[in-house]
């Protein structure tokens, strides 16, 4: 806040918290003012409130003066007369206060009744109050908004005004800028005598401050104080209101602030309202020449009630356009009006900016908020809109293009490939509940079989994406039989491609491929060039098959890598295609994880660009479970969460896979409560009863067995292989057997212990995989007596090394190590595999693998210091996320498209970053990531004394 004195040169600093009381409109209440001693201690430490105190300081030595608070509505001008007041009655001032209206005009000498109505007669008061002010000690008169006041009141004030110099008086006056005075003249005279403060909207470290101190609502609470000043301007009044109600409703501004803006434009006259509702409702495209157009004014019409409009801070002018002075008041000048008036408004614009030649989406963006007219103009060029919008990543806004399209037909008029095509735009900007009624209504009105069988085809695809698989098995039957009606055998592309779409929604659910031989060998016998998009989709099945029944990986990789095609596949399904998911799980499940994760980069590439919020889950749950695969756990967890967060927008169809590779991500972390935290999660997940519910089930007993509870992981993998094994008896991919093992050992049953482990070995020999092979020769060399182990060891070690799995290699050298050091014929090895266990375990920070190595290390008289958690973990992933991209050079608005959250969740992300890292901005990022940790500087700085 500034404080400017009249006459006086004098600048105080600014304090950015600002006042105490902030008045809504022209209400006043107990409500308004917030009582707090630690408000109070803050306005005693501003240098500005100050000014008043040494105001009345100097009054109470006899020099008196008027001070005049001045500034916009909203700005705090009552909290510092409150402050005044409280002041002056400490000081053994006799405080008299007013508080005109807009109706006090009409009430002769209202100032003065207010004041001296306590003592007496105004006659008898007006003559003490001239007469004896010297002999009644200091006196504080108060008005607040000042600009109502009657014309005697002011006349009054003149005179007072003129008579303060060596009186022990003080005139408090609070003015209103932008609002009308019946005599300004004597207001601008009464400044010029005086002082003036002009108090000044509050930074964002105010804002940030005020909301420490004032309750606020959930919705507020999701505002990072950087988007509550962005939405205000700083005006503590907007701030308070925003903080204390929140969003009221979806996308609505607080019912307060809607009628203090409604309030304070009826008395700016009917052409400054009807102004100010079409720079709200033009946004950038506020011309002077549009406004006059759509007002029916000239431009020099103009000038006058946008000069009262900015006088009175609702609009701000620039070059030849006018902008409301904040969005919150632009929000609530819209909400102000009715749907009607809205919609008229927005028509006309239309018009007048389709007439100009404007491009077809700043039209657009005026006729989604028009009502149903029935024009098939309108509908054609909200189709177009919503085409390109699709093209620009941005679906939400083609949904609302598409869905008012729809609503200018007659539901017996409308088009069901419209409706079809606003299904898919709301799916893809994750409207899940909209997506499916559109595409209910869509099939109601296909008018043949074979573009219901098409339609079907896309709901059954968003049935899989929100995990419904049952559904979307059934889905692509009908589909299937109605092709089979109209005459469609497997050789049509139409029919091949629902058979794998189908296949593929079986395979989630009971593990049966049903994949047909004759057409994959067919497929398969022609050159790579022909391959069609369903013969991809059939590669892509029939090798997932293969692994599931755990044989020849190999087959199955190269089965993948023909299915991707380079980014063939990915085009032909895009981010969100289901298919193109599988072919590259195969591809990881095979350990060909290097090109599945290149795919996937480009899927994450293809779901930013287009602006799908679910195709952006797909595609970080498949790197997360890639880097599991490749041992990046933090990564892993990184990226599976980003995944789970899309939930909200109503992807689920994967999240059996996703929580369960972060369970294990968190096991492998040594990070046991996090992996407990989510243990009901998987098993809500895991009740299904089909391949995925094994998934989550094994995870779940994991969990169980890492914290002790052997017997209720057993029963969580006995469970598991009753899913599985009627369908797939040989499957290797899952590693149930391998836990078993370990939870029979962990129960005393070794002999059950060895034969599970022993059968493990067996079918991931089948299967081939390397990484499933170590992991299951790890897992026996546990149960065999050291000579044996020694060799089961070394080959874990090697395919290990081979498919670079780093968690895994890093435990199977510490066992191997730990084995070889017991001898003095292997010590020196030993302590070497050691020793890269433990460089494993420093540089990822495994906690528990870390800790082993070090043991074992000591106890062989070698010391290893481990250091403490880098800065980079004092973050949640979430964090790590948004900071990453912040070093990176990413604006706040790229992040957020990036990761598809709000720019609010990236301000409120960063905001936690800094305050746990001890820093105030991102160009301190880099150097508070790459700081030592305080405690590991005091311990080198030890080691060095």
């Amino acid at each position: 806040m500034r404080a400017v004195t009249s006459g006086d040169s004098r600048r105080f600093c600014t304090f950015p918290t600002g006042f105490v009381r902030f008045a809504p409109g022209d209400a006043r209440s107990g409500d308004d003012i917030i009582v707090s001693s630690t408000v109070h201690r803050l306005i005693e430490r501003s240098a500005e409130l100050g000014a008043v105190d040494e105001v009345l300081a100097q009054a109470a030595a006899g020099r008196g003066t008027a001070l005049v608070v001045s500034g916009q509505a909203g700005l705090g001008k009552t909290a510092l007369v409150l402050h005044a007041q409280e002041t002056a009655r400490r000081l053994g001032f006799t405080v008299l206060a007013s508080y005109p209206t807009p109706v006090s005009g009409t009430l002769a000498h209202g100032v003065v009744r207010d004041w001296v109505g306590p003592i007496g007669s105004l006659d008898h008061a007006l003559s003490r109050v001239l007469e004896n002010l010297t002999e009644s000690g200091p006196l504080l008169l108060v008005v607040d908004d000042v600009q109502w006041a009657d014309t005697g009141s002011l006349q009054l004030l003149d005179l007072l005004s003129a008579r303060l110099a060596h009186s022990p008086v003080v005139l408090l006056l609070g003015r209103r800028t932008g609002e009308a005075s019946l005599r300004p003249d004597i207001l601008e005279r009464v400044a010029a005598r005086g002082r003036v403060l002009v108090p000044q909207p509050l930074s964002v470290i105010g804002v940030d401050q005020m909301r420490q101190l004032l309750p606020s609502a959930p919705e507020a609470d999701r505002l990072s104080s950087a988007e509550v000043h962005r939405l205000t301007g700083g005006l503590p009044f907007l701030v308070r209101e925003l903080l204390r109600a929140g969003p009221d409703g979806v996308g609505q501004p607080p019912r307060s602030v809607v009628e203090s803006v409604k309030d304070r434009l009826s008395r700016l006259g009917r052409p400054a309202v009807e102004i100010a509702s079409t720079v709200a409702l033009l946004g950038d495209e506020a011309t002077f020449d549009a406004l006059g157009a759509l007002c029916g004014l000239s431009v020099a019409e103009l000038a006058d009630p946008l000069e009262v409009l900015t006088d009175a801070d609702i609009v701000t002018l620039g070059l030849w356009r006018a902008w409301p002075s904040h969005p919150l008041v632009r929000e609530a000048i819209l909400a102000s009006m009715t749907p009607s008036q809205r919609s008229a408004q927005h028509e006309r614009a239309a018009a007048y900016l389709r007439d100009l030649g404007r491009p077809r989406q700043v039209v657009a963006s005026h006729l989604v908020h028009t009502l149903p007219g029935e024009d098939l103009t309108v509908v054609q060029l909200l189709r177009a809109a919503a085409e390109e919008s699709l093209e620009s990543g941005a679906p939400q806004v083609a949904a609302a293009q598409l869905l008012r399209a729809v609503g200018e037909t007659t539901p017996a008029d409308t088009d069901p490939q419209l409706l079809r095509r606003a299904a898919a735009a709301h799916m893809r900007a994750g409207l899940v509940d909209q997506a499916f009624d559109l595409w209910a209504r869509a099939l109601e009105r296909m008018p043949t079989a074979q573009e219901r069988a098409l339609c079907l085809g896309d709901l059954a695809h968003a049935q899989m994406t929100v995990g419904d698989r049952t559904a979307a098995a059934a889905s692509y039957a009908t589909a299937t039989g109605l092709l089979v009606a109209e005459g469609h055998d497997a050789s049509s592309q139409p029919m091949r491609l629902l058979l794998a779409r189908t296949g593929m929604a079986r395979m989630l659910h009971d593990g049966s491929s049903a994949v047909m031989d004759g057409a994959v060998t067919a497929a398969l016998a022609q050159p790579t060039a022909q391959d069609t998009h369903a013969d991809r989709l059939l590669f892509a099945l029939h090798g997932a098959g293969r692994a599931v029944e755990g044989r020849d990986h190999a087959r199955a990789r190269d089965l993948a890598r023909r299915a991707v095609d380079g980014e063939t596949l990915l085009a032909e399904e895009t981010s969100d295609g289901n298919g193109f998911y599988l072919a590259v799980s195969v591809l990881c499940w095979a350990d060909a994880v290097p090109e599945a994760l290149a795919a996937i980069e480009a899927a994450l590439q293809d779901s930013r660009r287009r602006g799908s919020p679910l195709a952006f889950a797909k595609a970080s749950c498949a790197r997360g479970y890639a880097h599991y695969r490749l041992g990046n756990l933090r990564q892993a967890v990184s990226d599976v969460e980003a995944a789970l967060g899309m939930r909200e927008h109503g992807w689920h169809g994967y999240s059996e896979s996703a929580l369960a590779t972060l369970a294990r991500a968190h096991l492998g972390l040594g990070q046991l409560a996090a992996a407990q935290a989510i243990e009901p999660e998987l098993r809500a997940v895991a009740g299904r009863g089909d391949l995925t519910s094994a998934v989550a089930l094994t995870a779940a007993g994991f969990v169980r067995a890492s914290s002790g509870d052997h017997e209720q992981a057993l029963r969580d993998y006995r469970a598991v292989r009753r899913i599985i094994e009627p369908a797939v008896t040989g499957s290797a991919i899952l590693e149930w057997r391998e836990l078993t093992a370990w939870s029979l050992l962990g129960v005393g049953r070794r002999r059950e212990a060895l034969g599970c482990a022993t059968e493990a070995v067996r079918l991931a020999r089948r299967w081939g995989a390397p990484r499933t092979l170590g992991y299951a020769l790890h897992t026996l060399s546990g149960l065999v007596p050291a000579p044996k182990a020694a060799p089961l060891l070394r080959e874990a070690v090697h395919l290990f090394e081979g498919c670079a799995t780093a968690d895994r290699l890093a435990r199977a050298r510490l066992d191997l190590g730990a084995l070889l050091a017991r001898s003095a014929a292997g010590r020196a090895e030993g302590v070497v595999l050691l020793q890269q266990a433990s460089d494993y375990a420093r540089a990822t920070e495994v906690p528990d693998l870390a800790e082993q190595a070090t043991r074992i290390l000591a106890g062989h008289g070698i010391a290893v210091t481990v250091p403490r958690d880098s800065p980079r973990h004092l973050l949640t992933a979430g964090e790590r996320r948004v900071v990453d991209l912040a070093v990176a050079g990413h604006t706040n608005r790229e992040i957020a498209q990036h990761l598809f959250v709000t720019v609010k969740a990236v301000e409120w992300h960063l905001s936690n970053a800094y305050r746990k890292l001890s820093i105030s901005s991102r160009t301190q990022l880099p150097a508070a990531l790459a700081a030592q940790p305080p405690a590991a500087r005091e311990d080198a700085n030890s080691s060095a004394r």
